[in-house]
């Protein structure tokens, strides 16, 4: 599910779910797609830099790439280089249109193969993990905070990005986090865009998916209605992998 939020005018998110994408829209509802993993899957999120020129061109660019390439993806230094690539074409487009001077997004997803996921993220856009009714981050956040808390969690929410993929004036390069994972039947994977994690705290989306833990439709919904709820600042993507 993807949403504009309750104050922007614009949706700069988009996300890939194997060779669909959304980009620049609002879904009323959660939507289901169910796939069969006899070649690599990629499912990812990508949230367009708030406050920069053509955020919303560089998050459909991404996950555009993402779906190109990901069925020919099958490791991790794959997808780093994948990641690498689209950071260059972003730098490339911003010389070739200068309109698009900026552009960048954040990343966060995964390479589901029929034995192994691989994560992956650049910037702030968040993975968890629900093990055995718990959730826990699994993504490495981008993005500077004034302080933690006793949990790991951040105290104080920020806007400042410390990477991503393209969004400065002049080439940086970038160094993705991953890892991978036996893939184990049953497992439940939140992706999502700041505009979750920022206003609903991890403790509070534990609970909304213990809620709903033979619902994903459900429990996609409620996370977003508790990011409106909680004020619904920023664009809003949610999406839930089961595998």
């Amino acid at each position: 599910m993807t949403h504009r939020g309750a104050l922007r005018d614009a949706n700069e998110d988009a996300f890939v779910i194997g060779v669909l994408t959304a980009t620049g829209v609002d879904t009323p509802d959660p939507l289901v797609v169910n796939l069969v993993v006899q070649e690599s899957v990629v499912v990812a999120v990508a949230d367009g830099l708030g406050g920069h020129n053509a955020g919303e061109v560089a998050s459909a660019l991404a996950v555009r790439r993402l779906a190109e390439r990901g069925p020919r993806t099958t490791d991790a230094s794959q997808v780093l280089q994948l990641l690498r690539d689209v950071n260059a074409e972003l730098y490339e487009l911003a010389r070739t249109h200068p309109a698009h001077t900026g552009a960048g997004t954040t990343a966060v997803g995964l390479l589901v193969t029929p034995h192994e996921i691989t994560w992956f993220n650049v910037g702030d856009s968040r993975l968890y993990r629900e093990d055995g009714g718990y959730l826990g981050q699994v993504s490495v956040d981008d993005s500077a905070s004034a302080a933690w808390d006793d949990c790991g969690e951040p105290a104080a929410a920020t806007s400042i990005v410390l990477q991503s993929l393209g969004g400065a004036d002049r080439f940086e390069p970038v160094h993705p986090h991953s890892g991978t994972d036996v893939r184990l039947p049953g497992t439940r994977w939140l992706l999502c865009s700041d505009g979750l994690s920022d206003l609903v705290d991890a403790a509070e989306m534990e609970s909304l998916l213990a809620d709903n833990a033979d619902d994903d439709v459900r429990a996609v919904k409620a996370l977003w209605a508790a990011a409106m709820n909680a004020g619904g600042r920023d664009n809003i993507t949610v999406v839930l992998v089961r595998c």
